[in-house]
Order: structure tokens, then C-alpha cells, then sequence
């Protein structure tokens, strides 16, 4: 199903904020972001070092990666009907309707990028659906903060590989960057 099939461009921001509007978990997202954020701030990484996560000045990747696993637990902890996603699933699953399954991307650029995979109709998991995205600040920063949270529908069509052949990213389409993403925050 790709609710922006045959619809000009100039449709598709009414067309995503009412699907975004429609999910379920939207009335939740940014408040469950921002705990999770606070949580891998202020987690500590065992009581040996007795290390808090943002006095260690970890890498952006590990960031991205902590938020990419604390997010979607704590939603499964937090919210009936969801839960943490295995395997080929999606990042969050939906329970009781695969269409409302999200995929959470994560980054400390401006933008988001997939993996060139996502360019590839047959590998891995459903590039279209739900994503919901996370920018964030550096951790080496002073109260490093999460600065844009975004929820939208992305198809397989919306991602482009990079053009050299051994390239592995894969960034969105101009068109999709503006309109398939609502914000649902901004630091």
C-alpha cells in the first residue's frame, strides 16, 4: 500500500500528516523519545567505572545505536499492542496491524540515511511504511539534547544509493525529505 501512489507531489504533506495524525503511537512519540534520551544519558555503563553514558563521550554511531534498542523497549514496556521488533521485522511492531510497524532511523546529522540495501526491493526488511526519525546532538556536546524528531511514510521509490557501485548509503529523495515527514519536534 503507498497512500502517495498516483497523488501529486503537491497533495503528499496533507496526505502524511494524516497518516501520521492516524498512528497510534503519535500522541506518545516525542515523550517517549525524550525519557529514552534521558535514559542513555544519565544510564551508567556498569558501577565498576561508575560512568555516567554522556561523561564518556561516545561515538554518534553508538548513540544512534543505544536509542535505536532503548526506544522501541521502551515502548513495548509502556504501550499495549507494541512491541520491539526481531529479525526482518520493523524496528517497533505493531501487534495487531503490521501496517502501523515503524522503522527508526537515527542520526547526528541533519539528515537520515539508509543503508544502499534500501534501495533493493528483495533485502531484508519492508522498505515502505512508517519511519520515525531521531536527530540528535553529539554527546560530547554540554547537555547534548535531541534536536528534530520526525514521523512519516517512506516507500522504496523515496531512496537513492549512492552512485558508485561499492557505496553502501542510501539518502532520501528531495521530494520525500519535504513532504513525507511531519515534525513532530523541534529543539
Amino acid at each position: 500500500m503507498n497512500p502517495y501512489k498516483g497523488k501529486p507531489v503537491s497533495d503528499w504533506r496533507n496526505i502524511t500528516d494524516e497518516l501520521v495524525d492516524a498512528h497510534p503511537l503519535e500522541p506518545y512519540i516525542v515523550d517517549i523519545c525524550q525519557k529514552s534520551w534521558q535514559s542513555i544519558l544519565h544510564g551508567k555503563i556498569n558501577t565498576y567505572l561508575n560512568l555516567r553514558i554522556s561523561e564518556m563521550r561516545i561515538s554518534p554511531q553508538a548513540t544512534g545505536a543505544l536509542l535505536h534498542d532503548v526506544i522501541p523497549e521502551y515502548i513495548e514496556k509502556n504501550i499495549k499492542g507494541f512491541r520491539k521488533g526481531v529479525g526482518k521485522e520493523k524496528d517497533i511492531v505493531c501487534e495487531y496491524d503490521e501496517s502501523l510497524s515503524i522503522e527508526l532511523k537515527t542520526s547526528s546529522q541533519k539528515s537520515i540515511y539508509g543503508n544502499r540495501s534500501y534501495t533493493k526491493s528483495d533485502s531484508g526488511k519492508d522498505k515502505s511504511g512508517y519511519y520515525l526519525t531521531i536527530n540528535f546532538e553529539k554527546i560530547e556536546a554540554n547537555n547534548p539534547k535531541i534536536l528534530l524528531i520526525q514521523m512519516g511514510w517512506l516507500d522504496l521509490d523515496d531512496w537513492r544509493g549512492q552512485k558508485s557501485e561499492t557505496g553502501q548509503q542510501a539518502a532520501l529523495t528531495k521530494e520525500a525529505r519535504e513532504n513525507k515527514f511531519k515534525v513532530l519536534y523541534k529543539a
